[in-house]
């Protein structure tokens, strides 16, 4: 780890939001690698391709594996068990990432939070405990029908540059959207919105507003 380069160790340690024996889809990884800032413009690369010589660099010191190859190209990967596990430890000793789950709930300081499983499939913590959130993530495997729900004053985090509700039902006075509230526009420093496998389809006029959004997943639906 110590002979990364920084980059490297940033995305590196990125890798620690994922659960254990996760498929990491590497065109989504990069998108967020960007949106998070961890990825310098190059005169002679755009960031999208330095963020994927990162990741094989980390293959390649066998630090993560290629876990399927198109036209020699990695499309997923995995990180071995036992890295997950230093990774995880190095990311709290810095305050990294924030895993919510039934045993540790939100965080007042950490700028990243990733939630894993929903309790009672309802994300119930208070939000505006923590403005100066970056980024909000729900990366999850779901069974049958479970629903996942996030209660739209979730999206009051005016400082959020990545948002990814991918497979949840966002929910608003007990009621299920099919269209993103208006508050999404309010997000101005958004580079990564992903709402793929959700009811959402319609998006609001206020997106305009979000003038630095980079990547938008809307793919799929539940």
């Amino acid at each position: 780890f110590k002979e990364l380069r920084h980059e490297s160790k940033l995305c590196f340690l990125y890798l620690s939001i994922y659960p254990e024996d996760y498929e990491i889809n590497a065109e989504k990884l990069i998108h967020l690698l960007v949106a998070e800032g961890f990825i310098q413009e190059d005169e002679e690369m755009m960031m999208e391709d330095m963020a994927r010589y990162y990741i094989d660099e980390l293959i390649d010191r066998s630090l993560v594996k290629a876990e399927r190859i198109e036209r020699g190209k990695v499309m997923s990967c995995k990180i071995h068990d036992l890295l997950r596990d230093v990774i995880i430890k190095k990311a709290k000793e810095l305050n990294f990432v924030n895993i919510y789950n039934e045993k540790h709930h939100s965080s007042a300081i950490c700028r990243r939070e990733v939630v894993h499983h929903l309790m009672n499939n309802s994300y119930l913590c208070d939000r505006s405990v923590n403005k100066r959130m970056r980024s909000f993530l729900y990366i999850g495997e779901r069974t049958g029908f479970e629903l996942g729900f996030v209660n739209t004053t979730n999206l009051k985090l005016k400082l959020l540059r990545a948002l990814d509700m991918g497979g949840l039902w966002i929910s608003s006075k007990g009621y299920i959207c099919q269209t993103l509230p208006d508050v999404i526009g309010d997000l101005i420093h958004l580079r990564y919105l992903g709402i793929p496998d959700t009811p959402v389809n319609i998006l609001p006029a206020s997106i305009s507003n979000i003038r630095f959004l980079q990547t938008l997943d809307a793919s799929g639906y539940y």
